[in-house]
């Protein structure tokens, strides 16, 4: 089976792509959190590649989008506390 890691992926859709259709294949993912309007971190068991290929068609050619995997081992941070609970319940 393969390892679940998180990700962080900031997505800002193309004009016309609803916050729902995003969140419709972040929804592909274990589990995720959201914690700012377009940025999400992500607990997945699929790599960085097929999180591109799910997202590139929401944004192209006007959108923005990045991902990036999570060292959550090393962390430090003011954020609130869903969010570290969240996150501490992953590990």
């Amino acid at each position: 089976m393969t390892k679940a890691v998180f990700y962080h992926i900031y997505v800002v859709p193309k004009e016309g792509v609803s916050v729902e259709e995003i969140e419709k294949k972040i929804d592909l993912a274990l589990d995720w959190f959201r914690y700012d309007n377009s940025v999400y971190v992500v607990y997945s068991t699929s790599d960085i590649k097929k999180w591109m290929t799910r997202l590139k068609p929401l944004v192209e050619n006007d959108g923005r989008l990045f991902v990036c995997e999570i060292n959550h081992r090393k962390r430090n941070g003011w954020m609130n506390k869903s969010f570290w609970n969240w996150l501490r319940k992953k590990r």
